[in-house]
């Protein structure tokens, strides 16, 4: 081969050196050089920017503060229970700092607030546990309806009915007096609380066990309605009440009348005797017999207010 022909052959060979070399790695993002017989090409990493941080998944955690309450009630077999009840005393709080809505018809909110849910579900297993005998299922119900009720009636009004000793900072002053929808686990805590009061914690307890219910408004009173079918006792000296709503039969609840005088008498707080059965009207308020109650759906959904449009006049001529 002449000098002439290898020249050529020289320069080639010193191009692909380069581009093996230096070109391609450069490229790839491999380190440049000769790597050492047997080893691997370390490719440079991709940048790393953390995530923000997540927010806690419960801001109530077990080890924290808590509220202990003991209830003493009578069950439907006749026996006496105690039932322990505990609450985080954060998730307490921060209930006691909201501000409630003055609309009658989001109140279930409170009933279904999310955050009260553990505690809840866990008091409605202690009270109702789960049974295999279907035939259960109406024990269940009424040891619930019975707890409710014998929790101590007390008004909005009074500062008795909060463990503060005053009235809470979002009470709504209204034409007949105060009113403050508690949350369940208010109630639970302050251990008395008014008609929305229980109406809400039972309407919530119920909900646990998988019953479908409503808050029923009267002008002066607030009870539950629980959906059931065509409910008779045969030991009812009464005709069960119930109010129909989306085609569906809801039967009424007492609350806060497991009473052995008048319930709603003038006394802040009621120490009372005997439980009021479903359906059963015969002693409540003047209201409760005479009146149709609205009916509010725990999951309430508000909807915007009606928008009209109007026409525009046009000038005289048109256009």
């Amino acid at each position: 081969m002449e000098r002439m022909d290898v020249l050529p052959v020289l320069a080639g060979g010193l191009v692909i050196l380069v581009v093996a070399l230096v070109v391609k790695p450069a490229l790839l993002g491999e380190p440049i050089g000769l790597a050492s017989p047997g080893s691997v090409p370390v490719h440079n990493p991709p940048v790393y920017v953390p995530p923000a941080a997540a927010p806690t998944a419960t801001p109530f955690p077990d080890d924290g503060a808590a509220y202990t309450r003991n209830f003493r009630w009578t069950a439907i077999d006749g026996g006496v229970r105690t039932t322990e009840v505990t609450v985080p005393e954060a998730l307490f709080l921060e209930h006691r700092e909201t501000a409630r809505f003055s609309d009658y018809n989001s109140w279930g909110r409170y009933a279904l607030a999310e955050a009260d849910r553990p505690v809840l579900e866990d008091l409605a297993r202690e009270i109702a546990p789960p049974a295999a005998n279907p035939d259960e299922g109406y024990f269940r119900l009424m040891n619930v309806v019975f707890f409710v009720q014998q929790i101590p009636y007390d008004k909005d009004e009074n500062t008795t009915s909060y463990i503060e000793g005053a009235l809470p900072p979002h009470a709504m002053y209204v034409k007949d007096g105060v009113e403050y929808p508690k949350y369940p686990v208010e109630m639970l805590v302050d251990g008395r609380g008014d008609c929305e009061d229980a109406a809400i914690l039972m309407g919530r307890l119920l909900d646990a066990l998988g019953y479908d219910t409503v808050l029923l408004r009267y002008s002066d009173h607030m009870a539950l309605g629980i959906r059931m079918n065509e409910f008779n006792p045969y030991y009812a000296k009464y005709t069960p009440k119930y109010f129909t709503y989306e085609g569906k039969h809801y039967y009424y609840v007492e609350g806060t009348n497991y009473c052995g005088g008048d319930a709603f008498s003038g006394d802040p707080i009621a120490v009372w005797g005997k439980p009021y059965p479903i359906g059963d009207t015969q002693d409540s308020l003047p209201s409760v017999q005479s009146e149709t109650p609205q009916i509010i759906p725990l999951r309430y959904v508000p909807e915007p207010g009606e928008y009209r449009i109007r026409p525009i006049r046009l000038p005289a001529g048109g256009a």
